[in-house]
């Protein structure tokens, strides 16, 4: 019940917000945020279930965005055909990383951060494919069945629905077999490995799966910002996209969501601190992650636990999350 009312709650949040906040720069940030989230859902799968430490998915985010602006913008692809294009290529990328899923957590975090510096340094520097350093210019609003999405709710909104058949769609799949072949492998390798579950196949299918969620992500990016930049790929937007998911508490598909939709607004509010906002928004994380290690999937719970009707399953919610540390 009380999973069930925090999904609801954030949904209605979520569908309000371009009808709460008018301005169309909120509403820009706001599709932002939910590109975040996509990502942010992605890297879940990964760290919070297979407990593999990835610091690359700025690179596939990267790949999935400049394979859908060069494919619409130099060769006039419909946007749907781009957008799984995108998704595709991102995801085949993946298996360049199959030889060295094998490797340890801390050396795994090492190698896909190679992987993110190779991928930047190539859209850095192949100017025929990427445009180099000045980028990619006037990207194509998306278009679907002749409908072109030309205002920033109406982009927000395709963000959302995209979002929310990939929240859905990870969320099946963690409850499915897949989902607890991969909680076996973080739990204890060896174990699952007696249990007959092959884990480079998982392990190599859970970064395919990573990688299309993040090129899924950047062809809405690129459609949503309509220019590219090679400095948005950097090694700093992996960090960024894994500090999504450990705020949102690791393992919890709502928290990825609500936690990359914090660390995106975050920063908008406080603008009007000047030079001290980036200093106050690195303590805002510390404190959150001070108060409750298990990040908003814990504190949640003990939120919810004051709301009438919802003591007891929060209670136990508690308890559980608890149990887990």
């Amino acid at each position: 019940m009380q999973s069930a009312t925090i999904r609801i709650l954030v949904l209605v949040l979520l569908v309000a917000a371009p009808f709460i906040q008018t301005n169309t720069y909120w509403q820009h940030i706001f599709g932002v945020a939910l590109i975040g989230a996509i990502l942010a859902l992605g890297l879940q799968l990964l760290v919070g279930m297979a407990g593999l430490l990835s610091l690359g998915q700025g690179a596939f985010y990267g790949i999935g965005a400049y394979v859908s602006a060069v494919l619409t913008l130099h060769f006039g692809v419909p946007f749907g055909l781009a957008f799984l294009a995108a998704g595709l290529v991102a995801a085949i990328s993946s298996l360049l990383l199959v030889p060295i899923v094998k490797l340890p957590s801390s050396s795994l975090a090492v190698a896909t951060l190679g992987f993110n510096i190779i991928i930047y340094l190539f859209m850095l520097n192949e100017e025929w494919a990427t445009g180099g350093s000045y980028g990619m210019l006037n990207v194509p609003l998306p278009s679907i069945f002749g409908f072109k999405f030309t205002t920033e709710r109406d982009l927000y909104f395709l963000i959302l629905a995209v979002t929310a058949i990939i929240y859905f769609g990870l969320d099946r799949l963690a409850h499915s077999r897949f989902g607890r072949a991969l909680r076996a492998i973080s739990q204890d390798e060896d174990a699952a490995r007696a249990c007959g579950i092959s884990i480079i196949r998982y392990k190599s299918k859970c970064f395919l799966v990573a990688a299309f969620t993040a090129g899924i992500a950047g062809s809405l990016y690129a459609h949503h910002a309509r220019y590219l930049n090679p400095n948005d790929f950097t090694f700093n937007k992996s960090i960024e996209i894994l500090i999504m998911v450990v705020v949102g508490g690791l393992g919890s598909l709502p928290g990825a969501v609500i936690g990359a939709i914090i660390i995106v607004l975050m920063p908008e509010f406080l603008r009007s601190s000047g030079e001290w906002r980036l200093i106050l928004f690195g303590a805002l994380v510390v404190v959150l992650m001070g108060v409750s290690r298990g990040g908003i999937a814990g504190l949640a719970p003990m939120v919810l636990r004051f709301v009438p009707g919802l003591r007891n399953s929060a209670g136990k919610t508690v308890e559980s999350v608890e149990a887990r540390r």
